[in-house]
Parts: C-alpha cells; structure tokens; sequence
C-alpha cells in the first residue's frame, strides 16, 4: 500500500501511521539520518522531507521510485515565510514537487492537523478517519 501521510511539525503524524496502519516504532526509518539503501528497503519513511534535504542531487523521479508501496510521512514545509537562503527555497519547492507527484501516485493521502486525520484521498478501513 502507498500512503502519503502529510502535516505540520508535531501534529501526531507518526503516532497516526502507527495507529491506522498497525505499524510499530521499527518499522519506521528516519529521513534524517538513514541511508539511501535503507531508505529503498524501508516499510515506512519518517521525514521525507529531511531526506530531500540531505539528497537534494537525486533525481524526483529516482526519490519518487523508491516511495512506491511504502507508507510515508512528511512535514509541510511549504507555509510560512519565504526562505532568504536560494537553498532553502529549492529544498522547499523540491520537497512540494515530490509530494504533489507522490499524492497522485498514492492510493491514501492524509493530512493530519492536532492527531486528526483528514483523508485527502482514498479509504483506510472502510473511511475511518
């Protein structure tokens, strides 16, 4: 199953994956610190957006191939004040390219705001949210 769970920083989407998709703590890799093998080979991905930062030279397409069936969370990053560093504002309009072609790719897409999921596409267990 491929599932884009997406929201602010500490708004309970971990716990939310957890939850809804029976994962446990181990099955999650962190986009901050796991390599690009690990990441390949992973169930689920905490930080996506963490891990364009610290591989912003992959290809989309190459970073968008590796999501496929996994379940993975993703800060939104692209609100807020504009970034003054060019780094900072190409990390953030990559992060949202991804995330746009990866929302289309998905069979669920959830925002989840304050613990609560608001099912953007798709069904987890007959609609639940």
């Amino acid at each position: 199953m491929t599932v884009l769970i997406i929201g602010g920083a500490y708004q309970g989407k971990r716990q939310f994956a957890k939850d809804r998709f029976g994962l446990q703590d181990m099955d999650f890799i962190s986009g901050e610190t796991c390599t690009p093998a690990a990441f390949a080979h992973a169930k689920a991905v905490d930080g996506l957006h963490s891990y364009i930062r610290r591989f912003m030279e992959q290809d989309n397409s190459e970073i968008l191939q590796k999501l496929n069936g996994k379940i993975v969370i993703c800060n939104e990053i692209g609100c807020g004040v504009v970034p003054v560093e060019q780094e900072q504002e190409l990390w953030r309009e990559k992060t949202g390219r991804i995330c746009c072609d990866f929302a289309k790719q998905a069979e669920i897409v959830v925002r989840v705001h304050a613990g609560l999921g608001h099912i953007l596409k798709g069904q987890i267990g007959g609609g639940v949210p």
